[in-house]
Formats: structure tokens, sequence, C-alpha cells
């Protein structure tokens, strides 16, 4: 029995890498062709509307090759939760490139902070411009300065935004202090922080090239209340961001 469970553990891992392999390849030669063939002229079009709808596209078909290639299901819990018509921000964890891509199509209106120096590398800057993607000084107490006007810019304009508020992708198990810029813009408007938990370092690991199978499950979180002080405010963040994604990874 122990022999029949060993070929069986063995056949398995084959069959991940062979899938893995599959889609990666699949993942960064169509990313690639579609920035260069597609973005890139979508993007000296006057409206961004072509864009967008091109980049759901790409992502569907991201998502499609994910399930069926990799064996990577996608569930999303708590979409009630998601405003509509006003703008919000998702707070969300960051564990692989598969996070940004599930909330964009989740709402393709969404827009992002970039840090200026990415503005002057040339194409990615007229797809960002193309896009709305907000530029931001990264040096000590900048970026808070630029708060009230990135938040009115979304407010104005009804747009979702995204924020990864550990800085950067982390691995399961990591932890690091949690950037507290979140909190700075839902005091400036009525905009709403969506808290987003997940799991998907456990499938799509950012050290690793191997898709492991399974159910990323994404959860949307109930706007955070208003009028709590900034400790209040990043203690909650981290129970619904931090602890709870811990838990769906266990």
């Amino acid at each position: 029995m122990n022999f029949v469970n060993q070929e069986k553990n063995m056949f398995n891992s084959l069959l991940s890498i062979i899938r893995s392999l599959i889609f990666n390849f699949y993942f960064y030669v169509s990313t690639f062709l579609f920035l260069i063939l597609c973005l890139a002229p979508l993007s000296l079009l006057k409206s961004s509307r072509p864009m967008r709808k091109a980049i759901l596209i790409y992502i569907n078909c991201i998502i499609f090759m994910f399930d069926k290639v990799a064996n990577i299901k996608i569930e999303e819990h708590g979409l009630e939760n998601i405003p509509q018509d006003k703008a919000f921000i998702y707070c969300s964890k960051h564990m692989s490139n598969i996070d940004a891509l599930v909330l964009y199509r989740r709402s393709p209106d969404l827009t992002a902070l970039a840090k200026r120096e990415l503005f002057r590398v040339p194409l990615l800057n007229m797809v960002f411009n193309k896009m709305g993607v907000l530029a931001i000084n990264r040096g000590a107490g900048e970026a808070q300065k630029q708060t009230p006007i990135i938040a009115k810019i979304i407010a104005d304009q009804k747009l979702p935004m995204i924020i990864f508020a550990e800085g950067t992708r982390i691995s399961v198990g990591e932890r690091r202090p949690l950037k507290s810029g979140v909190f700075y813009y839902q005091e400036e408007s009525d905009i709403d922080v969506i808290v987003v938990s997940h799991n998907s370092g456990v499938f799509w690991s950012k050290k690793s090239w191997i898709k492991n199978p399974g159910t990323i499950t994404f959860e949307y979180h109930p706007p955070l209340p208003k009028g709590l002080s900034k400790e209040e405010f990043m203690s909650e963040v981290k129970k619904r961001l931090v602890d709870r994604s811990e838990e769906l990874i266990l």
C-alpha cells in the first residue's frame, strides 16, 4: 500500500511540474506579447475603454488557463461587501501575481499607485497614463503629502484603487509591518476600505515556479468602520488582512 501511495505521489508531483511548465510558458509569453502587440497600440487611443476591455479579456484568459492547466480554482466570498458606484480601496494581501488580476476582474475600473520613477520607462509610461495609474513619490513623508490629492481624484471619479498594505509580495508565513497609508486615504474623503484576505501564496509562491493545485479563497470583508483612531484602524486591518489570511492558509 505504501509503495502504491509513493507511486501515486510521484505521479502527482510530475503532473504538477508539467502543468506548471505549460502555465508558466503561457503566462509569461502571452503577457509579453499582450504588452507589445496590444497594450502599446491601445495606449495611443483617446479613450481608455478599449485598453481596459482588452486587459479584462487577457485576465479572463489567464484565469481560465490557471484553472484548466494549473488546476487551481478561485473562490470569492463577500462580494456583497464591494461598494457600487463610489470610490473605495481594496486593501489587499499580496502573495502572488494572481492577486491583482482577480481584483481587476472584479472591478475593471481599478486604478493603483506606482512610484514616479516607473513613469520614465518607455512604453510602460504610456500604459500607466492611459490606465490612470497614479504617480507617487516614495521619499520620507512625500507619499502622505500627496494623499489629499489622490483621494480627491478617486473620490471625484468614483474609482476603486488597490493598495497592498504590506508594500510588496510576501511568502507564506512571512510577516512585514503594515504601511499605514490606507488610513489617511479614508480620512480624507468618503472612501470605503475593503480588506481582502486570501491564501494565494500556498498555490503560487513568489519563490517557486511550481503551481500547486487546489483552491484559492478570496474574502472581501465589510467596509472598515469610520472614526477609528489610527491604532484602532491598523489593528483591525491586521486582523482582517494578516490574521485571517493565515487562517485561510492553514
